[in-house]
């Protein structure tokens, strides 16, 4: 599919109305700023950005403390499903935006800060009331006034907490004085020590030295121990019902403001990225210079938007720095997840996205063949699909073509979770159909050697089909940059000594692996009839005359490509001379006339190995399908034997289980496969993905969609006819 074409547009404006164009520009939306460095900044921008980036910091920070996903994750999407919503905000310029978040952010996060902060006050007082009730623990059954053990004239004595492990230390420290137990917990004890002022000085150091002071009570509290272990329980028992009523309140307030609270981050983060992204207009002191990309349809509303200015358009057609704008259908859109892989194409280049979309749930299909499995990996992609919104929802479409395609491979396979098709009385009237020819008509079940080679011969037939495609969107690229002499020598012998690889091959597949007597040498006519060549032409193309015409079309088609990388080489070592000597102000010494041996090898010897190598390497989509065969009729095996021994259950443990397990490690095993071949064989036959993304001023966003009012008014410049431009003339001279 054809890629997006593209203008190129320029506005000069006073730099103090910078801010009305970025908020026109916003309004289109469809605009790919160019960031230049500009050492000039505009302070009411500056403001806007300030302003967005707190209200964004303010928003953050209470979707984290609330915990709020931002994104569903795949099990939540899966059993609650996403958050879909879609608010509007109406608004006429990016500080009316911000303003109205603001407004509609303040009331939930002043009611967020207080639920939050009640929260952490609660859970502070329940913390140091456990702690209280911890050390009291251990007094618990004294039931006296402490504090009048202070009054004591002649005595000394005081309460001492002490840990379980210190008490006999203590004890031998203080052997000359009164210690008793007075109670005790897990791991603490309660100790009264009673002594003489004299000694008071030495009993509280040597407790000092166990990290241990007296035991007092807080004055809130009852000085009785006993009484005040009742009080702290009654306030922790309290402290905890009230913990808990706010930690409701929270959820409750979590579950009806999270629509709304991840509109406003969405709003808040693209007006701040907007603003980041626009701050520095490049230009002069007092005139700046907006520069960017726009869709070739977005013309006439772009001038209509910025009619206040100066503009200039430019086509782009052969401007390799501009970004790529991709448009494909919905369902094709969910492959250029594949195609980024690679990078995304450039303006010289056509898109492989609709190309991936018809051809992955081929291989993964025939990787994963089979009926069950790939319908239930086809409702798992619709689950997703419906139930998700954004990356999950194009990552379950992707799930279900796949296992769509394994669904409809099933058939041809004649596979249902490792079972014939044929056992189920379900498929009877899809078996005596007029399309029933198609059951197990590339049927492994038995893994035997017949079975086996033809799978192997359909995966290559692919390979050699997915290739050839590549070979020819080589050409057309090729011809489209106007190196017609590099197509027609390089790329269409490509091709052709490509296909000669493969026809040899089949030659001597028919020939019985003859190599030297289908060419007639030893005196032996092979006449017998190639594989997929005959019955495509004809009887008259039997393996000699198969073997004879491409031998000659593969040693032609190395010749000419020789002299053609020859000659493509001698011309780019002439055009990097001359640039070179540009760069150095004087003529650069020619070098050797190199590459003949180059050439010979490169024509003979790599390209033909690399051609077989990555023909080949499409096997892997029949080996692929013979393991998961192997692996379900293991299964199924053992199933059987559990049901000979009357242990059903252990038969159905293993069988979900073996199926559950083969479709995880097994469907993930294809997806990296599938990739690899478009990867390492499809694209770097033809295709770079050198280009940039076209990215919107305004980011996409999944909850939030921005009305504009208009884009009259603020301007001090209005009435002003635009100015279109179709050269190419240097924009900074017309400033």
């Amino acid at each position: 599919m054809p890629l997006v074409k593209l203008l190129k547009v320029s506005i000069i404006l006073p730099r103090r109305e910078a801010a009305e164009a970025i908020n026109r520009l916003a309004e289109l939306e469809w605009f790919h700023p160019i960031n230049r460095e500009s050492h000039y900044t505009n302070p009411d921008i500056d403001d806007l950005l300030l302003d967005a980036s707190r209200l964004l910091q303010s928003i953050e920070e209470v979707v984290k403390s609330l915990n709020i996903q931002l994104e569903t994750g795949i099990l939540d999407t899966m059993f609650k499903g996403a958050l879909k919503v879609r608010n509007e905000l109406v608004v006429s310029d990016l500080e009316d935006l911000i303003q109205e978040l603001e407004a509609k952010s303040k009331p939930i996060l002043d009611e967020a800060r207080s639920l939050l902060s009640e929260h952490g006050k609660v859970s502070k007082l329940l913390e140091e009331s456990k702690s209280i009730r911890e050390v009291l623990k251990a007094a618990s059954n004294i039931n006296i006034n402490i504090s009048n053990m202070q009054n004591l004239k002649r005595f000394f004595a005081s309460l001492f907490i002490v840990n379980q492990k210190d008490v006999a230390e203590v004890e031998r420290s203080l052997g000359d004085v009164f210690i008793v137990r007075v109670g005790s917990t897990e791991v603490n004890v309660a100790l009264l020590v009673i002594s003489s002022k004299e000694d008071a000085d030495r009993v509280i150091k040597v407790f000092r030295s166990y990290d241990v002071h007296p035991f007092v009570i807080p004055t809130s509290l009852p000085q009785n121990p006993r009484d005040a272990f009742i009080e702290v329980e009654k306030s922790i028992a309290e402290y905890e019902k009230k913990k808990l009523d706010i930690e409701q309140a929270i959820e409750k307030f979590r579950s009806n403001v999270t629509p709304t609270i991840v509109s406003l981050y969405e709003g808040a983060k693209a007006a701040k990225d907007i603003l980041e992204t626009m701050r520095k207009p490049y230009g002069t002191r007092y005139f700046a210079l907006i520069e960017g990309y726009i869709p070739v349809n977005m013309e006439s509303r772009f001038k209509a938007l910025v009619k206040d200015w100066v503009y200039f358009i430019e086509h782009v057609d052969d401007n390799p720095d501009s970004p790529t704008l991709i448009q494909n259908p919905t369902y094709m859109r969910t492959f250029e997840v594949i195609t980024s892989q690679q990078g995304i194409p450039s303006n010289r280049e056509n898109d492989p996205t609709p190309m991936i979309a018809f051809v992955w749930p081929i291989f993964y299909g025939l990787m994963f063949a089979d009926f069950g499995q790939g319908f239930l990996l086809f409702l798992l992609g619709m689950l997703l699909r419906v139930r998700g919104v954004g990356s999950i929802r194009s990552w379950g479409t992707l799930l279900a073509a796949s296992g769509l395609g394994a669904t409809f491979a099933g058939l041809v396979t004649g596979e249902f979770f490792g079972w014939h098709i044929d056992k189920f009385a379900i498929f009877e009237p899809i078996i005596h159909s007029p399309l029933g020819f198609f059951i197990g008509i590339l049927d492994v079940s038995e893994l035997s050697i017949e079975q086996v080679l033809r799978v192997l011969e359909v995966s290559v037939a692919i390979g050699v089909t997915h290739l050839t495609a590549a070979f020819i969107l080589r050409i057309i690229r090729a011809i489209r940059d106007g190196k017609v002499f590099e197509a027609l020598t390089v790329h269409v012998t490509s091709l052709i000594g490509y296909l000669s690889v493969v026809a040899l091959i089949l030659a001597a597949i028919g020939a019985g692996y003859d190599v030297i007597g289908m060419f007639g040498l030893i005196g032996v006519k092979h006449t017998e009839p190639v594989p997929w060549i005959t019955p495509l032409l004809g009887e008259w193309a039997n393996a000699e005359v198969v073997a004879d015409v491409a031998v000659n079309a593969l040693i032609a088609s190395m010749v000419v490509s020789m002299v053609g990388h020859m000659v493509e080489a001698k011309r780019h070592k002439k055009m990097h001379e001359q640039k070179d000597a540009e760069y150095r102000g004087k003529d650069s010494e020619h070098g050797e006339d190199g590459g003949l041996i180059g050439a010979v090898m490169e024509s003979f010897f790599i390209r033909p190995l690399e051609w077989l190598s990555h023909t080949i390497s499409y096997s892997r989509l029949g080996i692929m399908l013979i393991v998961h065969v192997a692996l379900m009729v293991t299964i199924n095996h053992a199933y059987l034997e559990f049901e000979k021994q009357a242990n059903i259950g252990g038969g159905i443990a293993v069988i979900a289980g073996g199926n559950i397990g083969i479709m995880m490690l097994e469907g993930l095993i294809v997806y990296i496969q599938a990739i690899r071949l478009h990867l390492y064989e499809w694209f770097p036959k033809w295709y770079e993905g050198s280009g940039t993304e076209f990215k919107k001023i305004v980011p996409k966003m999944l909850y939030t969609i921005f009305i504009w009012e208009g884009s009259g008014g603020k301007s001090s410049r209005s009435g002003d006819k635009g100015i279109r431009v179709t050269d190419k003339a240097t924009i900074e001279d017309k400033v």
